[in-house]
């Protein structure tokens, strides 16, 4: 099974204005759920990168020994990049993605900030995440996906875009999926650690700023994501819009509202 070999998946920079966008993708994501974004951004005249994270996408084989530093260095490297290049730079991170976006507004000098679904309390704070420091000295990995349902619209989604070909619908293969496919602890983690410090940096953050939640999100709970629109100081719109996690994809029914909304704050600012 080869994970994440279409182009989709691969970085892209698109030049179409004096502004731009730096687009950073979640958790076990890849650039394709950012493309939608960068499509809609260059009709409007406006740049933007997608970069992918150390250890997803192709590079998912080495993905226990990346730390968040990693991503952190990658993400503010991309931005740096950007800022170079053009007048303006805006930053827009999707669930882990939102969680480096605010590493680099809180200490950087962007021009607005916009968070789709942004991670920061690791599956709504259960009481098992806060034994992960300890647990992932003991235990290397736990299944990806055992308790998945593959019958869900968005678990199949995420497999046609992942394992092009794969039939999910064979037997044999969902046992595959459920036993042999594992997230390394110390990755769970690391990104534990990267989102706890959200409400913290949120509190740092001048640029004016978008933060946008499904209110069906099973993923990242509406009730976190209010509790961090409300760390901000700064100028802030927040919306709650009809929809669950996948808030990127141009398929999905939220999509219009997001288009709208990102679109919208890009030319106006937070209202």
């Amino acid at each position: 099974m080869e994970w994440f070999s279409g182009d989709q998946h691969l970085p892209f920079d698109h030049d179409a204005g004096p502004s731009a966008v730096l687009l950073l993708h979640g958790f076990m994501g890849t650039p394709a759920e950012m493309r939608p974004l960068g499509a809609m951004l260059a009709e409007q005249g406006i740049s933007s990168k997608a970069i992918l994270l150390p250890g997803f996408g192709q590079d998912i084989a080495r993905l226990a020994d990346v730390r968040r530093t990693d991503w952190q260095a990658t993400a503010i490297g991309a931005w740096e990049d950007l800022r170079r290049r053009y007048e303006r730079v805006a930053v827009l991170g999707y669930s882990m993605g939102g969680a480096l976006a605010l590493r680099i507004a809180a200490s950087r000098p962007i021009d607005r900030l916009i968070l789709i679904a942004p991670l920061w309390k690791l599956l709504g704070g259960d009481l098992k995440v806060h034994a992960l420091p300890i647990a992932r000295h003991f235990i290397k990995e736990i299944p990806a996906f055992r308790d998945a349902n593959f019958d869900d619209p968005g678990m199949r989604e995420f497999f046609t875009s992942a394992m092009p070909g794969v039939n999910i619908d064979d037997p044999e293969t969902r046992q595959h999926l459920r036993e042999n496919v594992t997230v390394p602890t110390t990755t769970l983690d690391e990104m534990r650690a990267l989102a706890a410090r959200s409400p913290q940096l949120a509190k740092r953050v001048k640029a004016s700023s978008l933060v946008i939640q499904g209110i069906a999100d099973t993923s990242v709970f509406p009730k976190e994501t209010r509790r961090l629109a409300a760390s901000f100081r700064g100028p802030i719109a927040y919306h709650q819009i009809p929809g669950d996690h996948m808030l990127t994809l141009d398929d999905r029914e939220s999509w219009p509202v997001v288009r709208d909304l990102v679109s919208g704050f890009m030319a106006n600012g937070a209202s």
